[in-house]
């Protein structure tokens, strides 16, 4: 069957055949340019950006700056703590020896902990809780914490004593304002004051 348009005879059994080429052609081309770089990633973009992970399987997330901080997040402790929590990833260009209190805490949860180091990784993530099926939550990032405890009238110097001894009196100020924060700290005895330490939040 054939089409007359503007003095030129058109064949449409040629026409489909030219349509099934270019058809081919493209399957073919696609095909070849996987064998050469690999099927494109599904939401590559979004991947690198949380250290090879979907974000809709992210419970929660810590900025590297975050994770070299000298208290830890107890709202990680709590991210683990979530039955739909599978694993704890850790961005392998943060010094282990900060994120030794992550693998510690992942540990007493029973959960997997593993670092991940790939020079296409993008952005701040420093760790991220994450789980085996899509969460979508909506609110991953967490508070810096000096900026969260001086919102709670805790003072900068029981801020930035987290990892040391505080006096029973600072102690109870922490667990008012935030019972999940004492994990960052431990109470001074009557052997450490007769040893001569003091409390740092009265420095």
């Amino acid at each position: 069957m054939s089409a007359e348009l503007g003095g030129i005879v058109i064949d449409s059994q040629d026409q489909s055949k030219d349509i099934s080429r270019m058809v081919q052609k493209d399957k073919v081309e696609q095909a070849l340019l996987v064998g050469l770089h690999g099927a494109p990633e599904l939401k590559y973009d979004e991947k690198v950006q949380y250290l090879g992970e979907f974000r809709e399987r992210i419970i929660k997330k810590l900025t590297i700056e975050q994770v070299r901080e000298k208290g830890i997040y107890p709202e990680i402790l709590q991210a683990l703590k979530d039955p739909r929590a599978d694993k704890l990833i850790i961005n392998g260009n943060v010094d282990y020896r900060v994120t030794e209190k992550y693998k510690s805490l992942a540990v007493r949860c029973k959960k997997i902990s593993t670092v991940r180091s790939d020079p296409s990784f993008q952005g701040d993530t420093g760790i991220i809780v994450i789980s085996d099926e899509a969460v979508d939550i909506q609110e991953i990032e967490v508070e810096d914490r000096s900026s969260r405890l001086s919102r709670l009238g805790i003072p900068p110097a029981i801020i930035a004593a987290a990892g040391q001894k505080i006096c029973k009196d600072c102690m109870e100020q922490i667990a008012e304002a935030d019972e999940n924060e004492t994990i960052n700290y431990r109470q001074l005895t009557w052997i450490d004051r007769l040893t001569g330490d003091t409390c740092p939040g009265h420095k």
